[in-house]
């Protein structure tokens, strides 16, 4: 009917989920202690193929114990109390037991049609086979299990009779050895590996869809059959134990209309709680593309940490490098430092010396000078007493004195040999001062002193010429012995010669002061750069001590942004799953939210509109199935006033391999 296709997806699981929650509750109903109650467990041996072969049937009155009689009926042959001596009459279908305060427990035979009946069937590589002929095969093997019922009920529904069937719940178990069977499978049920066996339970409501009124998809929720499928070695088959029982509906409750108008204010909560998980799904979509936005600003910020991590440890090599050059250049900074603090200690002790033999210069000169004068005074005097008798001798005397005169400015030239030594090693000493202003103040002192040193020698050098043997005053000497005119002439021209040899003393005397002052000032300076010897030589220590900490330092720094490398690496990673991860999260919340847009449109709303469009059939079967249900108490009869269940257990026989004789 077209009004049952409309069944929504949840309808249908609804009541599907009336069937496996009988499965796994079972049948335990609640009697009080007052009541007696009648459970009857109908035993049934089968054939392989599930054939009936015998019934045999146990009833046990519970909560018998009112020491007195009770009444019951059953339709069972061969009656005996199986556990205490109760007695019993039996009249007809009727049994008036002698009760104690036991429970009683008694079984019996019957012929009687059951009400369900199940069939199994074989195929082997496809091919159908019986359970004879199966044993010991291997293949590709499939069991199919099929319900019937055969307990039906004629019920008005809605003013018309229709015919009913007995909601029974039926389920079997089979136990499939893992050595013989492989890749165990099946339709309508479950299996369970526990080891060394396979276990499959499958299930069928048979006759619900019937009673029910539905077709299609919803028909395929109560199903009336299931098939195993397995690959298997050597075939043989244990025996199957198939259980039936008809509470299920009793089972679960569903026992009034409130209970069935409970579930209308269900479906009105499920419209709005689904309406509410819409809204909900948005707003979780939403957050989630927020999170996606704010993790890139986070993902784009540990990339460039992750880059410039790689750069640092990728410039560790160089900064190894670098640090070892400076180091290096630090070292023979320490180093050099020590040698010039000796180099300077050196001049220091040179430039003193120097001062000391040199001071008296001033005074020694003096007394050149002196005769210097004394000589050039001598001369003007010749030149005035060149006609007296005692000229030749004077000029013999004056000749001598020149030469002994130039011999004494010879060697005042070869004193400034060592003038040239003291600029050289003012200048080496000014070229290791890092000081910018002593360094100057040192280079100035040199010039001076060279500029000083050659005024000098220029002028000692204009005496030596003028006193040499080549000399007019040399020569004028000599001429004086051989003739007056040539004498006077020569002491007119030594004469003149002796303003120049004058005017060199003064320069020579000047220089000579000149020279000692800025030796005195070379020596007190050497002096006072010194005293910072101590504070040279302890600095270049600490520096030395200090590269070593610089150069262990740098190699735990390389270290250190070596294992930063690999965890940033890590963390890369890390922050590419979490990214992939929110994306992925993001397209799934994005799915949930359409998801759940057309859950609620296709889905909830539809059940909505079906519940008030073809539920309202449904829940009147529903209660009719539910009086069916509560009717069904036995099997073999029950006394009046009696609560009762009855159970079916159906075992079919064993598959085996004929032993070869």
């Amino acid at each position: 009917m077209n009004r049952n296709r409309k069944l929504s997806r949840v309808k249908k699981s609804v009541v599907s989920g009336l069937v496996v929650t009988s499965l796994v509750l079972g049948n335990s109903t609640f009697i009080q202690a007052e009541q007696v109650t009648k459970e009857e467990s109908v035993y049934v041996n089968a054939e392989a193929d599930g054939a009936v072969t015998g019934i045999t049937v146990s009833d046990w009155l519970k909560h018998a114990g009112v020491n007195g009689t009770i009444s019951d009926k059953s339709t069972l042959k061969d009656i005996q109390n199986v556990k205490g001596d109760e007695t019993f009459e039996q009249d007809g279908d009727g049994l008036n037991w002698s009760a104690g305060t036991d429970d009683i427990y008694y079984q019996g035979t019957t012929e009687k049609e059951l009400p369900v009946s199940v069939n199994l069937s074989y195929r082997l590589d496809g091919n159908e086979i019986s359970p004879e002929e199966i044993a010991g095969k291997s293949g590709k093997v499939e069991i199919q299990v099929k319900y019937t019922n055969h307990s039906t009920v004629s019920k008005k529904i809605k003013g018309e009779r229709e015919k009913l069937y007995t909601p029974f719940l039926m389920a079997t178990g089979v136990i499939l050895p893992t050595e013989n069977f492989t890749n165990v499978e099946v339709d309508h049920g479950r299996v369970v590996n526990e080891g060394s066996n396979n276990i499959v339970i499958g299930f069928g409501v048979p006759g619900m869809a019937e009673s029910l009124d539905v077709s299609g998809d919803t028909a395929e929720k109560f199903p009336q059959e299931f098939t195993v499928t397995a690959d298997v070695v050597d075939f043989s088959l244990g025996n199957t134990i198939t259980y039936a029982s008809a509470s299920i509906l009793s089972d679960l409750e569903v026992d009034d209309d409130s209970t069935l108008d409970d579930l209308e204010d269900d479906i009105e909560t499920l419209v709005d709680s689904s309406e509410e998980l819409v809204d909900g799904s948005q707003t979780l979509s939403d957050k989630l593309e927020e999170l996606q936005d704010k993790f890139d600003d986070y993902a784009q910020g540990e990339k460039e940490l992750n880059k410039g991590i790689g750069d640092l440890a990728a410039g560790g090599s160089k900064l190894a490098k670098g640090v070892k050059e400076y180091t290096a250049g630090v070292d023979s900074l320490a180093n050099g430092t020590k040698d010039y603090v000796n180099g300077a200690k050196k001049i220091t002790d040179g430039a003193g010396q120097l001062y000391g033999a040199a001071k008296e210069m001033p005074g020694g000169y003096k007394e050149f000078s002196a005769g210097i004068s004394q000589y050039t005074a001598g001369v003007d005097e010749i030149a005035e007493k060149m006609k007296t008798s005692g000229l030749t001798q004077g000029a013999a005397s004056v000749s001598a004195g020149i030469s002994e005169l130039n011999g004494n400015l010879e060697k005042l030239k070869e004193s400034y040999d060592s003038y040239e030594a003291i600029i050289t090693g003012i200048q080496t000493q000014a070229a290791q001062i890092e000081d910018e202003g002593q360094k100057q103040a040192l280079l100035a002192y040199a010039e001076g002193l060279k500029k000083l040193s050659t005024s000098q020698k220029e002028s000692v050098t204009a005496l030596a010429g003028a006193t040499d043997a080549k000399s007019q005053l040399k020569n004028g000497a000599a001429q004086v012995s051989g003739g007056i005119k040539q004498v006077s002439d020569g002491v007119s021209a030594l004469s003149a010669e002796s303003s120049k040899l004058r005017a060199a003393d003064g320069k020579m005397t000047a220089s000579i002061q000149t020279l000692t002052t800025k030796l005195k000032e070379l020596s007190e300076g050497g002096a006072k750069l010194s005293k910072n010897d101590k504070k040279l030589l302890a600095g270049a220590k600490k520096i030395l001590k200090a590269t070593k900490s610089v150069k262990s330092g740098s190699n735990e720094l390389i270290r250190g942004a070596e294992k930063l490398k690999k965890g940033s690496g890590k963390l890369h990673r890390s922050t590419a799953k979490v990214t992939d991860g929110i994306t992925k999260l993001g397209e799934g919340a994005t799915e949930l939210s359409d998801g759940m847009n057309k859950f609620n449109d296709e889905g909830i709303q539809k059940i909505n509109e079906t519940y008030e469009e073809d539920f309202l059939t449904l829940k009147d079967r529903l209660s009719v199935l539910l009086d069916i249900s509560k009717e069904y108490t036995n099997f073999s009869g029950i006394g009046a006033g009696m609560d009762g269940e009855v159970k079916f257990i159906i075992e079919t026989a064993a598959i085996e391999k004929e032993e070869e004789e």
